[in-house]
This record gives structure tokens, sequence and C-alpha cells, in this order.
């Protein structure tokens, strides 16, 4: 079995955590911002089939994610019953995916987006080099554990995946929309 590494060591004390991983992020993000670049309201909230997520639940899981890993493990809190209502239907997807499909256009998202990226950026500044390499058990890996610089790196990771699903829907929606003109 393949195991994944849940650390990132950075055993070098030069090697500035914050911008490295700030810059992973900015990175996916930017990426992922072209690719929805233009995209209609029509086009966010379609679905190939029911039951499939739409490019708009999958930017709502996106910014959902990236709170609750700001919230969960950089703040070292639980969600609060609000905050729990706010992000767990993007978190989960699937029988949420209904309630994510509402008609926004893209700008919206985008604005959104940006304004979890403001805090989560905001948050990630104030730790410390020893609070991204500090071991923590749970969640990820129960015999290793993981540290904080691969759980943002992780968070970057899932954006990233679900950019793929974005373009694969894209590409769909493209093609059946042709088949219909």
């Amino acid at each position: 079995m393949i195991h994944r590494k849940t650390f990132i060591p950075f055993e070098d004390p030069k090697v500035d955590l914050t911008e490295y991983l700030i810059g992973i992020m900015e990175d996916a993000r930017t990426t992922t911002l072209q690719r929805v670049q233009g995209i209609s309201v029509e086009e966010l909230d379609w679905q190939y089939a029911e039951g499939w997520n739409s490019i708009g639940a999958l930017l709502a899981h996106v910014i959902s994610c990236e709170n609750f890993f700001r919230i969960y493990f950089v703040e070292r809190r639980a969600l609060t019953k609000d905050e729990e209502e706010k992000w767990m239907p993007g978190l989960e997807l699937g029988k949420f995916v209904p309630s994510l499909i509402c008609g926004k256009p893209i700008e919206v998202y985008i604005e959104e987006m940006s304004a979890s990226r403001k805090t989560m950026f905001e948050q990630i500044r104030l730790l410390s080099r020893e609070d991204f390499i500090k071991p923590r058990m749970g969640s990820y890996d129960p015999v290793t554990g993981y540290n904080l610089a691969w759980g943002l790196y992780h968070n970057a990771e899932d954006e990233v995946h679900h950019r793929g699903q974005i373009s694969i829907l894209r590409k769909i929606y493209k093609t059946q929309s042709q088949r219909i003109s």
C-alpha cells in the first residue's frame, strides 16, 4: 500500500513556512478562478444528471472547506452552531446539492472565495513556525498524525481536485449545449 506522508518537515529554519504555504494556496486559487472566469449562472447551476454536483456546488464546497480548515485546524476550535449551519451543506454536498443550486452569479462566488481566503491568510500570519510543524494526532493519519503545514497543503490539494471536476463539468456542459443548439 502506498502511504501518504502527512508531515512537511521544513528542517531548515530559514524557510518561511507562512509564505511558502500561502504561495501554494494562492496558486491553487488563481487557477480555480481562471477556470470559472466568465461562467454563466446557467452553467454554474447545471447538473449533468440528478445527484451530480454542479459547478456552483463545487465552488460552495471550496469556500466551505477553506472556512472549516481555518476554524478547525488553524484557530483550533469547533464550529459554532451558526458556522455549522452555514458551512456544512457545502462541506458535505450530497443531499445538500439541491440547496446549493441557487442562481448566484460567479461574482458572488468570487467575493465569497476572496473573503474566506483573506480571513484564512490573516489567521495563518498569526501562527508561529512551531504551529506549522508541531505534530497533531487524529484526522488524517491515526498512526503518525499530521502537521498544520500538511493540513493547509491538503486544503489546497482538495481545491485542485475539485477544480478538475469543474473542468470536466464545463466540457460536458459545452458538449451538451452544442448538441441542443
